[in-house]
């Protein structure tokens, strides 16, 4: 590929990259997935390019512009990490709610019954 070219695809991925950090950093991780297809497409030319000329045979401008992808892709896997530690910790808390709920009755001396596994009588007051 051309070094305009090569500057194209570069070009292209950041682009890419800057919409998927600023889609996780307002909280809306979900439309990040619509970005897999074009980011795999642009990713291969990515590596085509880094495979054909390695880094020695890239210009200066390029070599900066390699250094800002990786970093941005670091970025962007430290958002999408954040993002699978908050909700993992959202479910864990929802998970906690319905494990702490008590379900049943009370007992004359204030014991607690529960309805699963209950025997004996229930009586309803209005």
């Amino acid at each position: 590929m051309s070094e305009t070219g090569n500057e194209a695809v570069f070009q292209r991925l950041g682009d890419i990259l800057e919409l998927e950090r600023e889609l996780l950093q307002t909280g809306r991780a979900a439309e990040v997935a619509s970005l897999i297809e074009e980011k795999m497409e642009v990713l291969q030319d990515f590596e085509a390019i880094i495979e054909t000329n390695g880094l020695s045979g890239v210009s200066h401008q390029e070599r900066r512009s390699v250094e800002r992808i990786v970093q941005m892709a670091e970025e962007n896997a430290a958002h999408m990490d954040a993002v699978r530690n908050g909700l993992r910790h959202a479910i864990r808390r929802l998970e906690n709610i319905n494990s702490e709920v008590h379900v049943g009755s009370y007992g004359r001396g204030g014991s607690q019954l529960s309805f699963t596994n209950a025997t004996g009588n229930f009586y309803r007051k209005a």
